[in-house]
């Protein structure tokens, strides 16, 4: 898509600048900072994951269009998997931003749950408007935050960083030299 306002809310990847924004910056805390890719992508899936189930479930509600529910069914069977390897690797949303994301989805429910898409059916790019999108993002944000903050809080790995010794590599040595074997 070029032009309009799909260049300006949709990155080439196809999915808004806003998320991408929020994933790179997932990416680069949890998995950089933190050194721990595999919380990092598993953090990142999890939170899209879950929030395309929720976007498409009140999509259906609001809309009534009742023929999304197999589609519905299909993306949560695809993608119910990644929030439930997040809690098995012990990443667990953060409660305080559950609420914020509870409190952000009713309010972007009850001002009419609309949001900005790109074209027509026709094709005809459409104007961008400021209301929906701040709380598409606002919703979707606060829901990557639960999953930034409980992965946050998972200890980092031993993994060098540049220029150091690891952690892990690091023994200290035996309180008696009678205890070692």
């Amino acid at each position: 898509m070029t032009g309009g306002m799909g260049a300006l809310l949709e990155s080439p990847l196809g999915m808004r600048w806003t998320t991408l924004a929020t994933a790179a910056a997932m990416l680069g805390l949890i998995g950089v900072v933190r050194r721990r890719p595999d919380l990092a992508v598993v953090s990142v899936v999890a939170w899209m994951g879950g929030f395309e189930i929720a976007f498409r479930f009140f999509e259906i509600l609001r809309w009534q269009q009742w023929s999304g529910l197999p589609h519905l069914a299909w993306v949560a069977a695809a993608l119910t998997a990644w929030p439930l390897l997040a809690l098995a690797l012990g990443i667990r949303p953060s409660p305080a931003w559950m609420a914020v994301t509870a409190v952000a989805f009713a309010v972007w429910i009850t001002t009419g749950y609309d949001y900005n898409l790109p074209q027509t059916a026709g094709g005809r790019l459409r104007p961008v408007r400021l209301g929906p999108e701040v709380e598409n993002v606002v919703a979707k944000t606060a829901w990557a935050m639960c999953y930034l903050v409980g992965a946050w809080r998972l200890p980092s790995s031993g993994w060098p960083r540049a220029g150091g010794a690891s952690p892990a590599r690091i023994s200290p040595p035996p309180a008696d030299p009678a205890d070692v074997r």
